[in-house]
Formats: C-alpha cells, sequence, structure tokens
C-alpha cells in the first residue's frame, strides 16, 4: 500500500509542477533569443523573472530529488535526471544575462547598451564554457550511479 502511495504521488507530481518545469526548462532558450530581441528593438529593459523562474524550477527540483517517493521518477525515466541538471544550469546561465542586459537597459545611454550587450554575450559565453567544463569532469550519470 505504501509503495501504491508514493508510486501515486510520484505520478501526480511528475505530471503537475515537474511538467510545468521541464517546459520552462525547454522553452527558457527560445524565451532568451525572443527576450534578447525585444529588448535591444525597443531600448527598454524587461521584465525581470530570472529570481522567480530560478527559485520555482529549483524547488520543484529540488522537492523530486530530496524526497524519496518522488525520486522514483528518476528511476522509471533515467534519462530525465541529466536533462533537468544540464537544462537547469543552462537556463540560470541564460536569466542571469537577461538581468545583465536589463541592468544595462535601464538608462538611455546607447554606449552603456552596447557594453551591457556585450558583457551579456561574454557571460553566456563563459557560462556554457564553464558548465562544459564541470560536466566534462563529472559527467552526468544516472540519478543513484556512482562514479
Amino acid at each position: 500500500m505504501r509503495k501504491l502511495l508514493g508510486s501515486t504521488l510520484a505520478f501526480v507530481y511528475l505530471l503537475f509542477p515537474m511538467s510545468l518545469v521541464l517546459l520552462i526548462l525547454i522553452f527558457t532558450p527560445l524565451m532568451f533569443v525572443s527576450d534578447v530581441s525585444a529588448i535591444r528593438t525597443s531600448g527598454f529593459a524587461g521584465p525581470d523573472t530570472a529570481l522567480s523562474m530560478i527559485g520555482l524550477s529549483g524547488f520543484v527540483i529540488g522537492l523530486s530529488l530530496l524526497v524519496p517517493p518522488l525520486r522514483r521518477i528518476y528511476g522509471v525515466f533515467p534519462w530525465l535526471f541529466a536533462f533537468v541538471k544540464i537544462f537547469f544550469v543552462g537556463m540560470i546561465i541564460l536569466n542571469i544575462a537577461i538581468s545583465i542586459l536589463n541592468v544595462g537597459y535601464q538608462t538611455g545611454s546607447e554606449t552603456r547598451h552596447t557594453l551591457f550587450f556585450i558583457l551579456m554575450v561574454v557571460f553566456v559565453v563563459l557560462g556554457r564554457l564553464g558548465m562544459s567544463f564541470y560536466f566534462h569532469r563529472n559527467p552526468v550519470l544516472e540519478e543513484g550511479e556512482e562514479a
């Protein structure tokens, strides 16, 4: 009975909060491109949703890793652990980059806009290189595996 209850809880968790987080993780790179384009063409800072997206996604992912019945999701879908880990780090990098660009567009100075756009691009490149280096040194294994 306890195993059935845990499996049911994991299934419901996968359907509602985890599926929303997976959609956020998938569409963050697309939203990044459209957000940068909108900020650059309008000349104004856009809404800064970085902390809320990172916080919400981190909370849902953290619960799925900390609560043992919810961790069964990663046993049923072994690819999900690597997907969540890599895309979550990528989402953090892109959301911080949007925040950097928003800071640059808080004033009307074209020089400041260009400077912060360059800073954003450098941050994305360095962040992705750092992420690649980290995952090269520490490969993402299925949940529960050890190197």
